[in-house]
């Protein structure tokens, strides 16, 4: 990607990001990325394009930042994956409160997505499976509620942003998420896993 497309997105980014997708104007982007419309319309002939190579690299960053991050998820270090992917949400979050409008205006989009909740949740269950022989989470009560729980994780972290914007609250930061992924863990971790859970929390204050 060269320099004057790499600006471009970052630009449409933070400018969704303040005021949603649908509220900007190619010229908007091009005033921020400060070039002109016409050098905008050479990198990016419609909207369309440019949202796709958003897409991209939202892709690309969240690969490098958050799956691409093999080691923390062999040493199951679920909490730093999912303080990353909180802060990955952060920066993309005009994806996450619309996400279902996007898809209907661009569902070529579709399958991308539905491929990374697929590994999201995936990544999610290794983690479990991993705090189980780590000592920090019970063994499972029962054949297939550990799939289930990391479905649960899965979606409160999706819609942390959304949820919380709608219910109109201030507080959508990073430990506050990770706060309600301690909740829903809590009946399933050991002492142990209590333990390091809160310690970790504190270590963020």
């Amino acid at each position: 990607m060269n320099k004057t497309k790499k600006k471009i997105i970052i630009a449409a980014v933070s400018l969704f990001n303040e005021n949603g997708m649908n509220n900007i104007r190619n010229q908007d982007i091009a005033n921020a990325a400060d070039i002109s419309l016409s050098n905008f319309n050479y990198h990016f002939k419609t909207k369309q394009d440019l949202v796709y190579a958003v897409f991209t690299y939202m892709e690309e960053v969240l690969e490098e930042q958050v799956y691409g991050n093999k080691v923390l998820i062999k040493e199951g270090q679920g909490l730093e994956i999912t303080k990353a992917y909180f802060e990955f949400e952060q920066d993309f979050r005009f994806f996450y409160l619309d996400t279902h409008n996007i898809l209907q205006t661009y569902p070529a989009l579709k399958t991308g997505l539905q491929k990374q909740i697929k590994e999201a949740i995936l990544i999610i269950k290794n983690l479990n499976y991993i705090a189980i022989g780590k000592g920090l989470m019970i063994p499972e009560p029962f054949l297939g509620l550990y799939d289930q729980l990391a479905e649960q994780i899965w979606v409160n972290n999706h819609f942390w942003f959304a949820q919380i914007q709608i219910r109109g609250t201030e507080t959508a930061t990073v430990k506050k998420g990770l706060e309600t992924c301690y909740a829903i863990l809590y009946p399933y971790l050991t002492e142990k896993g209590r333990h390091s859970y809160q310690k970790y929390l504190k270590n963020l204050e």
